[in-house]
């Protein structure tokens, strides 16, 4: 079995028996902890094969002023207290969730993809409840004086100015959601569902948007049984946000369309909602607008696509590592003096990272006893420049980061409440370009580190550069080897242009 535990602000999946003891399960994510940390400092300094040992202790030191003593550990779903020597299979089930705290204010990218692989349940925190409240008196407070305000008691783009009859004002909520629910194509996966869902709380949670705390707690109960509305690939241009891709959303929400959960499959969403114990949303003057507007669409695949690109970055670190070694390439381009004179941390990075990897004190290197007698003074680009074009990627890879987790953490409704100044504002912050750019930003990044990987393979499957069997086979002609493996790699590298 395993048990997601939360330490500090990090989330640990820990696996145990049902014969562990809650303190060796506090103990051992105490422990993952602390590693989790020790890498991440060692790799920020430059060395990922060890710290010195007062390094260590000093991390272990730094790791338990920050955690405090454990006082107490609470089973999540109803807060009661574990003792040491309790049981784990007596007192916790198999796949038991903790809660993130969802605030508008901090969610990362790495959250929300393990929210997208439904790890944690939400709940809202104490400062959203109150920015909720506030929000939603402003939103009261208008209808209640006839005052008129978009989207409010108006009809929506080019019907703006035509004013809608108090009496009708939940009916334009609802129209909104099924003429704006004009999406085509195959759905979006499951778990983009659950990011685009949990993303769009986030931003509800800010409390800019004019919703009611009773229908934001219903979302998050649906959000919390894992019921998920259809929503089409197809039909957002990022210019107005992601109107129907959030309205197909918002359309399961109230109880049309179809929608999936563990307990029925895909069904009608007001059977999927029933199954699960819960009702369709009600949706008061506002709150339609409330679910639609904005980039989450963009902005949670984008965070996957962020994840994601780390995780390929660093494994292009180990393979043109791999690589260099292979083809007995010299490591001397990877000297630090040479990031000194051209300080960009990406590229200081991939160096330290290959250095270590093929060189370090505690295992010898053979790739550089081969070069103690050799003439070859350097290697061709794809060996030679690798921190300068993986660094750029790394670099891209960050500015991508902050763009998104700014807009993760951004609302994007139209109109904007602003409870403080007891004001309802019209702007454009539903407008998708800065998450779009910075994707294709990003789309570029990767295509550096295909371009140069394929350049890579084709240098190792030709015997000429490479000094070894042509495409890597010992009975060419007999055997093809790798040869339409590398036409593979062109052509996707090929077809990323």
């Amino acid at each position: 079995m395993h048990i997601n535990v939360k330490v500090s602000s990090d989330y640990l999946a820990i696996s145990v028996s049902e014969q562990d003891t809650i303190k060796w399960l506090t103990d051992t994510a105490s422990s993952r902890y602390e590693q989790r940390s020790f890498r991440n400092t060692s790799s920020k300094n430059g060395n990922v094969a060890c710290l010195e040992q007062n390094n260590r202790d000093n991390l272990k030191s730094q790791v338990e002023s920050r955690l405090g003593t454990v006082k107490c550990v609470r089973r999540q779903r109803d807060h009661a207290i574990l003792f040491p020597n309790d049981l784990v299979g007596d007192v916790l089930n198999n796949g038991e969730y903790v809660v993130i705290e969802i605030d508008g204010e901090s969610l990362t990218p790495e959250i929300l993809v393990a929210l997208g692989r439904g790890q944690f349940r939400i709940k809202l925190s104490e400062e959203s409840i109150k920015r909720v409240k506030d929000a939603r008196n402003v939103v009261e407070d208008l209808i209640a004086s006839n005052k008129v305000a978009y989207g409010i008691n108006t009809g929506f783009g080019m019907f703006a100015s035509t004013v809608v009859d108090k009496s009708k004002l939940r009916e334009l909520q609802i129209s909104l959601i099924r003429s704006h629910a004009a999406g085509v194509g195959n759905r979006i996966g499951l778990m983009a569902t659950r990011m685009l869902f949990a993303l769009r709380v986030n931003v509800l949670a800010k409390g800019y948007s004019g919703i009611s705390l009773e229908t934001l707690q219903q979302m998050i109960d649906i959000y919390n049984a894992s019921c998920l509305p259809w929503v089409p690939e197809q039909g957002s241009v990022g210019a107005s946000g992601d109107l129907a891709p959030l309205s197909h959303l918002a359309l399961g929400l109230i109880g049309e369309g179809r929608m999936w959960s563990p307990v029925t499959g895909w069904t009608t969403a007001k059977d999927a909602l029933v199954a699960n114990g819960l009702v369709p949303l009600d949706l008061k003057p506002k709150e339609g607008l409330c679910l639609i507007n904005g980039t989450q669409l963009i902005t949670s695949i984008g965070a996957q696509a962020c994840v994601r690109a780390e995780r390929i970055a660093g494994q292009a670190d180990i393979i043109a590592s791999l690589s260099l070694d292979v083809l007995k390439g010299t490591a001397s381009a990877m000297n630090p003096d040479v990031d000194r004179v051209r300080p960009h941390e990406g590229q200081r990075k991939v160096a330290s990272r290959i250095r270590s990897l093929l060189t370090n004190k505690l295992y010898h290197s053979e790739l550089a006893e081969s070069h103690r007698y050799c003439s070859r003074v350097q290697d061709a680009y794809t060996l030679r420049c690798c921190p300068q074009v993986h660094g750029i990627v790394y670099d891209t890879i960050e500015f991508v980061r902050k763009i998104l987790t700014v807009e993760m953490n951004s609302a994007t409704d139209n109109p904007l409440v602003f409870p403080d100044r007891h004001a309802i504002v019209s702007a454009g912050n539903f407008h998708g370009e800065y998450p779009a750019k910075a994707l294709d930003y990003l789309a570029i990044g990767i295509h550096e580190l295909a371009n140069i990987s394929e350049r890579r393979i084709e240098r190792l499957v030709n015997p000429v550069h490479s000094q070894l069997p042509a495409f890597l086979t010992k009975q060419g002609g007999l055997n093809s080897g790798f040869m339409i493996a590398h036409v593979t790699a062109a052509a996707l590298e090929n077809g990323k242009k």
